[in-house]
């Protein structure tokens, strides 16, 4: 943080965010700023919904204090589901501390589901550009083998394009598990 760069944040919260306690906005800041630093260092630093992101921060705090079984996470990883196209990277994320990046890069719930990844309810899967696999895009669940949950930053919808990328990931992983499942069957 520069003193400039947080002065005019704290004036955008009090223009956009009606906080008129600047005592208020800068504890709250700074409790944001501890927070986000012991989960991820991954963090924005000045989020355009600051009383919002506060929130889902300090939800994914409390969640991200719970220790998961880093072992069994791993043994669930599964690199066949990445795939690229075009521009686009779906990327299976290799550690626990990569899906809680990912819930504070992109203010979301997505750390809620690491028990579900360990208990093989769900998989999750990062897509990224191709060209820049290390900043957050979309999140996505899959469930069942198929896509059900994809969502951008602070959970807003896909873009024409990704829902699309999304569609061709779908009938690629869909292709990819029913030839194998009929190769076991003729080996059998």
């Amino acid at each position: 943080y520069t003193a400039k760069a947080l002065l005019n944040y704290c004036d955008y919260c009090k223009t956009f965010e009606a906080i008129e306690d600047m005592h208020y906005l800068l504890t709250e800041i700074m409790d944001y700023v501890n927070m986000m630093k012991d989960i991820s260092p991954k963090f924005d630093k000045y989020p355009r919904h600051f009383l919002t992101t506060h929130k889902i921060a300090s939800r994914n705090y409390n969640r991200l204090k719970q220790k998961f079984e880093e072992d069994k996470f791993k043994a669930r990883i599964n690199l066949d589901m990445e795939h690229t196209f075009g521009g686009y990277r779906f990327i299976y994320p290799k550690s626990v501390q990569d899906i809680k990046d990912e819930s504070v890069q992109m203010n979301n719930c997505v750390s809620s589901y690491i028990q579900r990844v360990i208990d093989g309810q769900c998989d999750i899967l990062f897509l990224r550009y191709k060209d820049s696999p290390d900043e957050s895009l979309v999140t996505i669940e899959v469930r069942n083998n198929r896509i059900v949950q994809a969502l951008q930053k602070y959970n807003n919808p896909l873009t024409k394009e990704q829902q699309e990328i999304v569609d061709k990931w779908n009938k690629y992983w869909f292709n990819k598990v029913n030839k194998e499942s009929e190769e076991l069957k003729d080996a059998g």
